[in-house]
């Protein structure tokens, strides 16, 4: 494996975005002394990728469009768009979130090392309990992202010979270490032990801002994907609940109501707020993914994508309007203003920095959208119904009983993926009402995470054919089982060893 990979599986205490040279410069055994609860919750501040997925994922999936020539070029934007194997090291690349990621497993570790010394007779000290839980379910989140970037999609049929990840439980005290990839249904097996031990421990107390952790909303939410990819319909359930409360409208974004009055540099600022409802965790990250690039790329979005997401919504009557707010560039291109951006300089004198951006990675509307597809699989219509209202409503004018959703509504828009791009095919079965239904909400979704990534993980689960447009040359075409739906292993990795994927 990648010596800057294993270097960053054992560096633990990061100051910040360095260079890897930097990074190769250092000793590899530079850790933090840990010998209080209050050093372990400093560096589980750390214990979370400092990349992020949003920006190659989007241009991958099918929100994004040939705007032509004229418009910015992006490496990883060009590359995603044709699915082509990313060369590209730096922030916003899949190499890069893959170093983010082991990172931040490489802390969580440092930290679960340090906690198993406390035991007295055998019991973890009530001072670490949190610690201890939230250092368990980083390393299960993180893992579970690469997984579901690196590996193919959970299916019980194939995920015993599936090539996974490296499932990473150890400090490492070696610059240099083999490893193996685990196949995907050990990964998930024990993403699942991480994930049920930690979670029981997790206080919010314990956080100075708890919605920059995996607080408990957030770990509640982070299992109900878990087992929404798995499969587990109850438990996608009685998780989704457990993150959500009892007022499930209160924790929605209201775009109809509050953020309708906003003007644009309000509306994305108050998106990636702590205090806004629906953020359940946010995370800095370096990134040039926000509003300005997000109009300015060439592969983005744009009119065509507009009026697809738009302009025919099945329960939108006269006198309702779509509340998402847009701006323009000068490009002549909408773009969905969702976040923005701070600029960190490299020093107090210099003139050069990054871009940071706060992005929400668990948001109520994800954890509604879970628990409505696992309502429709236990074949409770009536409760997705429901709960598809309470979205509504946050998202149009004048929601009245005339808006209201319906089976009548649902099967008549949705039947035979007649407004749908490509059929939906899980490794489960649907049958010709849920599979109405079921793509009433994964087009829903589609609307509701524009850019910030999740579509493609929609793209992988249902077996979506995507179809990307050329200006002026031949559509590119990802087909439904195409191997290039599951992210090439860095070469870095391959260089020392990691088995690559098939191509």
């Amino acid at each position: 494996m990648n010596k800057k990979i294993i270097y960053i599986l054992t560096i633990v205490a990061a100051l910040g975005f360095v260079s890897c040279d930097n990074y190769l410069d250092t000793t590899p055994d530079n850790r933090t002394v840990l010998d209080s609860d209050v050093k372990v919750k400093e560096l589980l501040t750390s214990a979370y990728s400092e990349y992020t997925y949003g920006a190659f994922c989007y241009a991958m999936a099918d929100n994004a469009d040939d705007k032509g020539t004229g418009h910015m070029t992006d490496i990883n934007n060009d590359q995603g768009y044709a699915w082509e194997d990313f060369t590209d090291t730096n922030q916003d690349s899949p190499s890069s979130y893959w170093e983010g990621c082991f990172n931040a497993i490489s802390h969580a570790n440092q930290a679960l090392e340090y906690i198993e010394s406390t035991r007295v007779e055998g019991e973890i000290p009530n001072e670490y309990l949190p610690y201890y839980g939230e250092a368990l379910v980083v390393r299960a989140y993180h893992h579970f992202m690469l997984v579901n970037l690196w590996g193919k999609h959970y299916n019980p049929a194939t995920a015993s010979t599936d090539l996974g990840v490296p499932y990473v439980t150890e400090v490492e005290n070696v610059v240099f270490k083999d490893y193996k990839r685990e196949t995907v249904a050990k990964v998930y097996e024990l993403i699942e032990k991480d994930l049920l031990e930690g979670i029981q421990y997790i206080k919010d107390d314990a956080f100075d801002v708890p919605k920059y952790h995996l607080n408990i909303a957030a770990s509640n939410a982070f299992a109900s994907r878990f087992y929404l990819y798995k499969g587990d319909w109850q438990k996608v359930i009685d998780y989704s609940t457990a993150a959500l409360g009892s007022k499930v409208s209160n924790k929605l974004r209201d775009l109809s109501g509050s953020y309708k009055q906003m003007g644009l540099n309000e509306y994305g600022a108050e998106y990636s707020k702590a205090t806004e409802p629906s953020n359940l965790m946010l995370t800095s990250n370096v990134s040039n993914w926000f509003d300005y690039f997000q109009a300015t790329y060439r592969y983005s979005y744009d009119y065509n994508i507009q009026q697809k997401l738009y302009k025919d919504i099945f329960v939108m009557e006269s006198g309702n309007e779509w509340c998402q707010t847009t701006a323009s560039y000068g490009t002549g291109d909408d773009v969905v203003l969702k976040w923005g951006y701070f600029f960190k300089r490299m020093d107090i004198n210099a003139d050069i920095g990054w871009y940071y951006t706060m992005t929400p990675k668990f948001v109520a509307e994800e954890v509604l959208f879970n628990r409505i597809e696992a309502n429709i699989m236990l074949k409770k219509y009536a409760e997705a119904e429901q709960e598809l209202d309470i979205y509504f409503e946050k998202r149009m004018t004048n929601y009245t009983d005339e808006n209201k959703v319906s089976e009548t509504k649902i099967l008549d828009f949705y039947t035979d993926n007649s407004n749908a791009d490509s059929p939906l095919n899980p490794w489960y079965e649907l049958d010709d009402k849920s599979r109405a239904y079921m793509n009433c909400v994964i087009d829903t979704r589609r609307r509701e995470f524009i850019y910030n990534g999740l579509r493609w993980f929609d793209v992988r689960r249902f077996k979506m054919k995507v179809v990307h447009n050329v200006l002026e040359g031949t559509p590119i075409i990802l087909a439904e089982d195409d191997a290039r739906k599951v992210l090439q292993i860095p070469v870095s990795a391959q260089q020392y060893g990691l088995e690559p994927n098939i191509r």
